[in-house]
């Protein structure tokens, strides 16, 4: 009798293949099943887009257009989620050996944080674990404290403002001011609210002993209240995009807990002053001129997030803002130097951000237009369509479910949803500021203990509540639509005031922090 695949092999074939990289094996069933999801969402979510698309066709409306849009727009980014996302590369988290005697620069930029974060993150500086660095405090600020303790540690400090340096290019001119007045071969950047793990340096370094490594980017902690009300930690990014970048040599640089290659800096010409801060740009150019970036998965610094809405606001408008700049500017698409994959691994960030500011909102709109007008193309059409849409749903939840395991992607979903006023407003600015004309750059954490903020910031969030609280009652009494109609789009408004309403109750509620994670015990 002839031998099947599975008697040929053994039962137990799977664990005998020959697996190299660190977690593939044990990480193989999850990947599976988001590989099998992303195929089943994709293929009903086309389905229900040929359908929606024959019922606009039919009726021609310039809000069904709109809504045929917006569906089509949340499907591409579904697409280029399934493309590659569900392939995640771990490393060991002792890391790589590093080569005796290498020399790094560590790199603090400031500009006038409080003194009391500083010397905190300078203190653990100090006690960093290796033989041959240097310490750079690049003071932007001109503080005499920072420079009186920089000194009484032994560290370097530089101030542009006192070398009688313009403070040009913000951070960045900051940075490229610190390497022209050190020569390690690798710079370690530390932002001046992070406080380093001793052996950031000996975990990390080992990953250049590969010569064409340009940098390597360990994961972005912070000391966050219970529950994380604003998704700071942001582990759909730091616990899964970045590893999925990291096998497709996408890797994006977040600016601190990072190192360098200061010969790939060199080739470059410095940390990139083209966008409003350096991170992502210049770890973009880096790979598209051939450098490696590698994503170290592991917390080797902690620092501060935004405690309210005004810093969540400030931040994600800053992140956007140079992220949409380079999607209109220098989108990845016609990056000379990036491979097809690397495109579409930038492309998914910068789709997120016109997914949140620009289809969301249409959503929003969606219900209060048929209160409204009284018409809908899905009237008569309400079981297909929850049959088709439902179906679509259901899968891509489980696709969420295994392509970000146990990375709470249902908060982050509402995030997205509830930050549209933000990316709108970035996505607009992006569009008025194309090369030569250069955003202005706003510092973070400046009052990083400060709990309470602004209720305008709510505004837009409260009036879309509020419509879609009163109009079904309003169109009901005034007869503008058919109940059945009103009855249909209300579920709809629920879910939006459900969506919404997280945001609202996070910015109004003072945060409980746990005695582990208070910043208010660390930085004294």
């Amino acid at each position: 009798m002839r031998k099947g695949p599975l008697m040929f092999w053994g039962a137990d074939w799977h664990r005998r293949l020959p697996y190299r990289r660190f977690l593939e094996l044990k990480d193989r069933s999850r990947r599976l099943w988001a590989q099998t999801f992303s195929l089943v969402t994709l293929i009903l979510g086309l389905t229900y887009l040929i359908w929606v698309g024959r019922l606009v066709l039919r009726n021609r409306q310039w809000q069904d257009f709109l809504f045929l849009a917006a569906e089509s727009l949340s499907f591409l980014l579904l697409f280029l989620l399934a493309f590659d996302i569900w392939h995640l590369r771990y490393h060991r988290p002792e890391g790589c050996k590093p080569l005796k005697d290498q020399a790094v620069d560590i790199f603090v930029p400031c500009c006038g944080e409080p003194f009391k974060i500083i010397k905190t993150t300078l203190a653990a500086v100090r006690g960093i674990s290796h033989s041959s660095m240097e310490v750079f405090v690049l003071d932007d600020a001109a503080s005499p404290q920072v420079a009186a303790l920089a000194q009484s540690l032994g560290f370097h400090y530089l101030s542009r403002p006192l070398a009688g340096l313009s403070l040009q290019d913000s951070k960045s001119g900051n940075l490229n001011f610190g390497l022209s007045c050190s020569q390690g071969e690798f710079i370690l950047v530390l932002d001046a609210d992070q406080v380093p793990d001793r052996e950031i340096l000996s975990r990390m370094l080992g990953f250049f002993r590969r010569p064409q490594v340009g940098f390597v980017q360990s994961k972005q902690a912070f000391f966050l209240p219970e529950g994380d009300p604003f998704y700071n930690g942001d582990k759909i990014f730091y616990e899964t995009l970045q590893l999925s970048n990291d096998q497709a040599n996408a890797v994006i640089s977040c600016g601190s807990g990072v190192i360098y290659r200061r010969q790939a800096l060199k080739a470059l010409g410095g940390f990139a002053t083209w966008n409003i801060v350096e991170d992502f740009t210049t770890s973009y150019e880096l790979v598209s001129q051939g450098w490696k970036g590698i994503y170290f998965p592991y917390v080797l610094s902690r620092g501060l997030a935004p405690s309210t809405l005004a810093g969540v606001y400030r931040q994600r408008f800053q992140w956007c803002l140079d992220t949409m700049r380079l999607f209109f500017w220098d989108n990845p698409l016609l990056k000379s130097g990036l491979t097809w994959t690397q495109s579409i691994h930038f492309l998914i960030v910068m789709l997120s951000y016109l997914v949140s500011g620009l289809v969301f909102p249409v959503f929003y709109l969606i219900p209060l237009l048929v209160y409204w007008g009284g018409y809908s193309s899905l009237e008569g059409h309400e079981t297909p369509y929850w049959i088709l849409r439902g179906a679509y749903l259901s899968a891509t939840v489980l696709m969420f479910h295994f392509l970000f395991f146990r990375k709470n992607a249902l908060k982050q979903f509402k995030m997205l949803c509830s930050l549209f006023p933000v990316h709108i407003a970035a996505i607009c600015a992006a569009l008025i500021y194309p090369p030569g004309r250069k955003p202005r750059y706003r510092v973070n954490n400046l009052q990083p203990f400060v709990e309470t903020g602004s209720w305008w910031h709510l505004a837009p969030l409260l009036g879309f509540i509020a419509l879609h609280l009163t109009l079904p009652f309003i169109s009901l009494w005034q007869g503008w639509a058919l109940p059945g109609l009103i009855v249909f789009n209300a579920i709809f408004s629920a879910f939006i005031v459900w969506v919404l309403g997280d945001l609202v109750l996070a910015a109004v509620a003072k945060p409980k922090w746990s005695s582990a994670r208070d910043p208010r015990q660390v930085y004294v």
